[in-house]
């Protein structure tokens, strides 16, 4: 009733002055601020319609329209809105954000440079143009971008992050762990740097560092569901399955939906020669990743595990269908095919 009572007054004023634009604004601010987007876009629509060069009904409906993958209406809006402030350099900067979006690189650069000659100083163009170069892997570049963004703003931690991410792919562990520990003191409360703290001291083998900086994770998320699957894989990688199976399992409870941690807790079962457990978890997956010939495979694999070629074959021969230009499963299915053959030959198998 409140929502409906001060809707009801911005429209009043509407009618009494309908010429005034602020009133607009403010419906349309309220419309955002109550996630009404629809609404809010017709309330800018309106504003254009009285005032048809309005920089910030243009600015406003774009965002909106991204907000929403309206791609082209968005990249509409930004090309009216540099129109109107032609050296504006907010146009270029969201216009650039939609070519990113939408993959088109060249645009989204030629966008950012040109957002970049009006306003030099703005860390979050080059931030922009960091990630922008690590889509289309050039590393380096994407480094440079996001070192100029911590020069002109040292207090974003993303950007170590962003640092720290691109050092892992170049292979400069050391490094990396350096800027995720920048992140984090800066945000002593980031529980996605902290995670990233401990992966990067599991890949250095430092596992009970790790272990430490995982816990610290979950203390401060205890539903962050990467942070035991992550930390199980550590443990899986220091050799203690067990305790990987435990995590997983809770990982599972966190997101049941979700199925990576069902692949690695089947996969681990199966290391521990613990078939029929891991059958069960396989097919689980199943269900939620249906028609993926790697899990029917797996399925296959764990058949043939138990020496039981029947249902090897029947599993092989589905994921043939799931992927049929894969050589290697077909290869697979006709080995396993002539073992079903031979075995119910000498009668394993009840016709």
């Amino acid at each position: 009733m409140f929502r409906e009572n001060i809707i009801s007054e911005l429209k009043q004023k509407i009618t009494l002055n309908p010429d005034c634009v602020d009133n607009y604004f403010n419906l349309a601010n309220y419309y955002i601020g109550s996630d009404d987007l629809n609404n809010a876009l017709n309330v800018y629509k309106e504003v254009l319609k009285i005032k048809p060069n309005d920089y910030q009904a243009l600015i406003n409906m774009g965002s909106i329209c991204f907000y929403k993958k309206l791609y082209i209406e968005a990249i509409d809006c930004y090309i009216k809105a540099i129109k109107v402030e032609p050296d504006n350099y907010a146009s270029y900067y969201n216009l650039g954000n939609v070519y990113a979006e939408i993959e088109n690189f060249e645009s989204a650069l030629v966008n950012y440079e040109k957002a970049l000659e009006l306003s030099p100083e703005r860390q979050e163009i080059y931030t922009a143009m960091g990630y922008l170069y690590q889509d289309i892997d050039n590393l380096q570049l994407s480094k440079k971008y996001f070192e100029r963004a911590i020069d002109l703003d040292c207090t974003n931690s993303e950007n170590y992050i962003n640092i720290a991410n691109i050092e892992q792919k170049l292979g400069n562990i050391e490094d990396s762990l350096m800027n995720y520990q920048k992140a984090l003191e800066l945000n002593p409360n980031d529980a996605k740097a902290m995670l990233c703290v401990a992966n990067t001291y599991a890949t250095l083998k430092n596992y009970s560092k790790a272990q430490e900086y995982f816990d610290k994770t979950i203390q401060l998320d205890s539903n962050y569901y990467s942070a035991w699957v992550c930390r199980a894989i550590a443990y899986c990688d220091d050799k203690k399955n067990s305790e990987a199976i435990m995590l997983l399992k809770q990982a599972i409870e966190i997101e049941p939906e979700k199925s990576n941690a069902y692949v690695l807790l089947a996969n681990i079962l199966v290391d521990e020669k613990r078939y029929e457990e891991a059958l069960l978890v396989y097919k689980t997956v199943q269900k939620i990743l249906i028609n993926n010939p790697k899990i029917s495979t797996f399925i296959a694999n764990t058949y043939v595990m138990l020496d039981d070629y029947q249902n090897a074959v029947k599993y092989y021969k589905k994921a043939m269908k799931q992927s049929p230009k894969d050589n290697e499963i077909k290869l697979i299915y006709i080995e396993t095919l002539n073992k079903y053959i031979n075995d119910k030959l000498k009668g394993k198998y009840e016709n």
